[in-house]
């Protein structure tokens, strides 16, 4: 059940009592619940261990941990998909993490957490997990997830990205990187125009212009427009080549797994008000191991939830018998 993979984890992080905390983070995991309320005695404690260690070194050691289970794989050719998932915060805010929100429903401002999986056969492994600050560029973040990615000796066959990645930072940052990419581009004005002036299914090759750093910026990129019905194009940034254009679309679907992979995190998702960031980081990646846990190896054996209650039994078991 991976119940020792757990246990290091917490030990690369200099956590202490382990066992004592794999057994009240399985639990909350299970329950969509709080540390605070499965074990308040403990919670002090952790946050403290956790609070010693920069959001930084969060995302490198889950990177590191995650390599140590995939380098068994050999994984060879992969297709990436990213995608930036939020989690909400109802007090009160003012922080660097922090990202204003309207207030609806009371959410007053949002934690986002950017992701990037592997897509490998049937399963898909998040191995890059960052938490976003304010004002910060994605496409730098992006370009670091690269850079580690190719660090597993694997080929990047293409990287997976949705409407809210297309921008010129973006798409300089892949051509720098020499990743294959494929966006979803989102019809604004200037795409409009290349659409109506194109009404046919074609790849037109288009300058986007941003700034970046008080400096004027310029990319070209190929963009695809296929009707796939009358009243619906797909339009995509790419440096791809297809002659089909169909194979953009079936391609980019794949792009879905990373959703499907949120909604079943939230079924394991470690609730907390805490405002501070490696609090927040640090929960984020538990779940998202319980994630890869499942992908693994129990993926299709059972359900999520099922595979979340074995944990938490199993390390209530081990933990009796002083076993972790």
């Amino acid at each position: 059940m991976y119940c020792k993979e757990l246990q290091s984890f917490l030990k690369k992080l200099c956590i202490n009592n382990e066992g004592v905390i794999a057994e009240a983070i399985t639990e909350a995991g299970k329950d969509i619940s709080y540390v605070e309320t499965i074990n308040p005695h403990i919670s002090d404690g952790l946050h403290w261990n956790v609070k010693r260690n920069y959001v930084e070194i969060l995302s490198v050691e889950y990177f590191r941990y995650v390599t140590h289970l995939l380098k068994k794989m050999h994984l060879g050719s992969v297709t990436l998909v990213a995608d930036v998932t939020t989690e909400n915060f109802y007090g009160d805010h003012a922080g660097l993490f922090l990202h204003g929100w309207t207030g609806e429903r009371g959410v007053k401002a949002k934690f986002h957490f950017l992701v990037v999986a592997i897509l490998f056969r049937n399963k898909i492994i998040p191995v890059y997990v960052a938490i976003i600050p304010l004002g910060a560029y994605i496409a730098e973040y992006l370009g670091q997830a690269l850079e580690w990615i190719k660090t597993l000796n694997v080929n990047i066959s293409s990287v997976l990205l949705d409407r809210g990645f297309y921008s010129g930072d973006v798409i300089r940052t892949f051509q720098v990187e020499r990743s294959k990419y494929l966006i979803f581009v989102p019809k604004n004005r200037w795409i409009k125009k290349m659409l109506a002036e194109h009404p046919q299914d074609c790849i037109l090759e288009h300058e986007i212009k941003y700034s970046k750093n008080k400096t004027k910026n310029r990319v070209e990129t190929d963009h695809v427009f296929f009707h796939e019905k009358e009243d619906y194009v797909w339009i995509f940034a790419t440096n791809l080549h297809f002659s089909d254009l169909k194979k953009y679309v079936s391609l980019y679907k794949k792009r879905w797994n990373i959703e499907t992979m949120f909604r079943v995190h939230d079924e394991g998702r470690i609730k907390t008000k805490s405002i501070i960031p490696q609090i927040r980081l640090f929960y984020f990646l538990i779940s998202m191991l319980f994630v890869l846990f499942w992908n693994l190896k129990w993926k299709e054996k059972m359900s999520f939830k099922h595979y979340l209650l074995l944990l938490h039994q199993e390390v209530e078991e081990m933990l009796s018998q002083h076993l972790i």
